[in-house]
């Protein structure tokens, strides 16, 4: 479900829910929170769309189409024995990654050492349940606003294109899920070829 123009917007989130709060597609995500057991308040729904909409757009940078077809993806995944929720877990193989978005200038809770630290909690705790084999990482994507308190786009220009504030660090992010996903995939079949035959 991706809306085509949605700007996170400068200005405090009970503003910004109660801007959306009536809208079908509030609606359709809060549906979509009680079909699958996600406990919520308004304030939370609202930041979905935020990241919701990030993501979307840092999967279409993401070049390989193995990690884009079957990456799976949970949002609000509940972390055992913490009754704590990680934004999203992606997993793909062998391995997941813990992303947490965070807020910069928009008045959250949120910041960015909170939430980095919920990852890294997060971390700690699945790593100890889970099988060693299984690789954990984190990443804290730190969301900008891409409009001003009365709706206006901000642009800042990159290599003389106009972007809005989050669009390098989409790129960043789609870079990085490559690189954790595709990392040491080839390491034991490189270490088989290099041993001395009998």
């Amino acid at each position: 479900m991706i809306w085509e123009i949605w700007f996170i917007r400068d200005d405090k989130i009970t503003n910004r829910t109660d801007a959306i709060y009536l809208s079908d597609r509030y609606g359709k995500i809060k549906q979509q929170a009680d079909i699958n057991g996600i406990s919520y308040n308004d304030i939370e729904v609202a930041t979905w769309f935020d990241t919701l909409v990030k993501l979307y757009y840092v999967f279409d940078r993401v070049e390989d189409e193995d990690i884009r077809n079957n990456l799976k993806i949970l949002q609000e995944y509940c972390i055992p024995y913490s009754r704590k929720r990680a934004d999203y877990l992606l997993i793909y193989d062998n391995k997941i990654l813990i992303l947490e978005f965070s807020f910069n200038k928009l008045n959250y809770e949120f910041n960015y050492e909170t939430k980095l630290q919920q990852a890294i909690g997060y971390k700690e705790l699945l790593s100890n349940i889970l099988p060693k084999e299984i690789e954990i990482g984190t990443y804290t994507f730190l969301l900008e606003p891409e409009e001003d308190a009365r709706g206006k786009t901000i642009y800042f220009e990159v290599d003389g294109e106009k972007h809005t504030a989050n669009h390098c660090k989409m790129y960043d992010l789609a870079k990085y899920i490559e690189k954790f996903f595709k990392k040491n995939m080839k390491v034991a079949y490189n270490a088989i070829l290099q041993l001395e035959d009998c």
